[in-house]
C-alpha cells in the first residue's frame, strides 16, 4: 500500500509552486500523479533557484512521486491524449491564470462533459472574478493585499522571507481535494473547486492576525500576539524565549538572574511588557549576552522557561530535536546526486518508503503513460523526437544567464 490515496488518479496541469505542492502531497498520500508540462522549458520552476545538472532544487522537491509528460494543447494528436488523460481521472488540478484554460478548451465545463464525475480544482491568485483576476500573480502580491506585509510593521512593511502564501494555497487545496473525494464517495458526484491565494491567506492569518479587526462593535485589545515573542542575543548566537506573556515566566526569569524588572512599573504585567517592548528587549539582553547559546537553552529547560535557538539555515539538519524525530531525510537522486529534503509530515499504515519516485528530466514518463492510455507508436515517437530536439536546445543554452 502507497497510502490512503492509493487508486485515485490526479491529472496535474499546473505550474511553479502552488499547483505542484498540492499535488506532490497528494503524491505523497499515495494518489497516482500526472503531470503535465509543455514542450519546450515545461515548468519553469525546472530552472528556478538552485539548480544542478539542469534541475532545480525546488522543483525536485515539489515534483516527487509524479509522472511527467509533455504535451501541446494546441496540437491536435496531444490534445486527444489530453481528453484521454481526463476521462481516466479522478482529479485535475490547474493554476492558470482565470479565463485561460477556457481558451485552450479545458475549462470545467468542458472537463465535465468529457468526465461527469470528475473533481476539478482552479488554483488563482485573486479568484476567478473581480477587478484583479487577470493580474499575474506572486507571492509578495498576495503578502500586499492580504496585511502581512503590513503586520510586520505598519511604518516600514516587510514581506516574509519565504514564499508562504503559495504554500499555504496549496496545503488548503490539497486538503480540499481530499474532501471533495470523501464527499464524492457519499453523494457519486464530483465537483468545481476554485481555489485563490487571496482567500487562503486571509483564511491562514485572520485568527491572530487579525484580532483586532475581528469585533464590530468593541472589544478589548491586547495588542499583536507578536508583540509578545522576541529575539535576544548570546555569545555565539540568539535565543528566543517566551516571556512577555505570563507572569508566571517571567517573574521566575528575573529571580533566576537577579534582576528587578518584574518590579518595574514597565515591565510588571503582560500589558506593560508590550507596550515597552523595546526597552524590555534591550534589558533581556544585557542578561541573555553573558551566556552561550547552549549553556542559556539549558537553564532555560530546567527552569521550565520556554525558549529555543535560533538555528541558523545551515544548523537545522543538526538540531538534535530534528534528527531524532526524522524530520529530513537525505536520498539518492539519478540525476542530481545526495539530496537532502524534508518527509512528509504523516505517515500512514503500511505505507511504502519515502519517496517512491524523484522528479526527473522533462517528459521522461511519457510513453509508459502514452502506452497505458492506448496511445500509437507512431505518436509517441513523434513526441519522443521532439522532446529530445528540445533537450538539445536547452542543453546548448547557458542557464545561468537566464536565471
Amino acid at each position: 500500500m502507497s497510502g490512503p490515496l492509493e487508486g485515485y488518479k490526479v491529472l496535474e496541469l499546473t505550474s511553479t509552486v502552488s499547483g505542484p505542492f498540492a499535488s506532490m502531497m497528494l503524491a505523497d498520500q499515495g494518489a497516482e500523479v500526472t503531470k503535465v508540462e509543455p514542450p519546450g522549458i515545461g515548468d519553469l520552476a525546472r530552472f528556478m533557484g538552485t539548480t544542478k545538472t539542469g534541475i532545480g532544487a525546488m522543483f525536485t522537491v515539489l515534483n516527487r512521486n509524479k509522472k511527467c509528460i509533455c504535451l501541446d494543447f494546441k496540437n491536435p494528436e496531444d490534445f486527444e491524449v489530453l481528453t484521454k488523460l481526463i476521462q481516466e481521472t479522478d482529479v485535475l488540478v490547474e493554476n492558470y491564470r482565470p479565463g485561460i484554460v477556457k481558451k485552450l478548451g479545458i475549462d470545467y465545463d468542458s472537463a465535465v462533459k468529457i468526465n461527469p464525475e470528475i473533481i476539478y480544482c482552479s488554483i488563482s491568485g485573486y479568484g476567478q472574478s473581480g477587478p484583479y483576476k487577470e493580474r499575474k500573480v506572486y507571492d509578495p502580491l498576495i503578502q500586499a493585499t492580504a496585511g502581512t506585509a503590513a503586520a510586520q510593521s505598519s511604518s516600514d512593511p516587510e514581506f516574509f522571507r519565504t514564499i508562504v502564501f503559495d504554500k499555504v494555497t496549496a496545503l488548503t487545496a490539497a486538503q480540499t481535494i481530499t474532501s471533495a473525494l470523501l464527499q464524492k464517495e457519499r453523494i457519486g458526484k464530483g465537483q468545481y473547486i476554485p481555489i485563490s491565494m487571496m482567500d487562503s491567506a486571509l483564511y491562514y492569518s485572520w485568527p491572530d492576525m487579525m484580532m483586532n479587526q475581528t469585533f464590530l462593535e468593541g472589544g478589548e485589545s491586547i495588542g499583536e500576539l507578536a508583540d509578545y515573542f522576541s529575539v535576544y542575543k548570546t555569545k555565539d548566537g540568539f535565543i528566543t524565549i517566551i516571556l512577555a506573556a505570563s507572569d508566571e515566566v517571567f517573574n521566575p526569569f528575573c529571580e533566576y538572574f537577579n534582576a528587578d524588572l518584574h518590579k518595574d512599573k514597565k515591565f510588571s504585567n503582560a500589558a506593560a511588557r508590550v507596550k515597552n517592548k523595546d526597552d524590555l528587549t534591550s534589558e533581556i539582553n544585557k542578561i541573555t549576552q553573558e551566556y552561550n547559546t547552549k549553556e542559556l537553552i539549558d537553564l532555560m529547560d530546567l527552569h521550565g522557561i520556554p525558549a529555543s535557538v535560533v538555528n541558523q539555515l545551515d544548523d537545522i539538519y543538526k538540531d538534535p530535536q530534528v534528527i531524532e524525530q526524522g524530520s529530513l531525510v537525505e536520498v539518492e537522486h539519478p540525476i542530481t546526486g545526495t539530496m537532502r529534503m524534508p518527509r512528509p509530515p504523516f505517515k500512514f499504515l503500511n505505507q511504502d518508503k519515502f519517496p517512491k519516485k524523484q522528479a526527473t528530466i522533462l517528459g521522461a514518463d511519457t510513453r509508459e503513460v502514452l502506452e497505458s492510455l492506448g496511445v500509437e507508436n507512431e505518436h509517441i515517437l513523434r513526441i519522443e523526437d521532439r522532446e529530445e530536439q528540445n533537450r538539445k536546445l536547452l542543453a546548448s543554452f547557458n542557464l545561468d544567464q537566464v536565471k
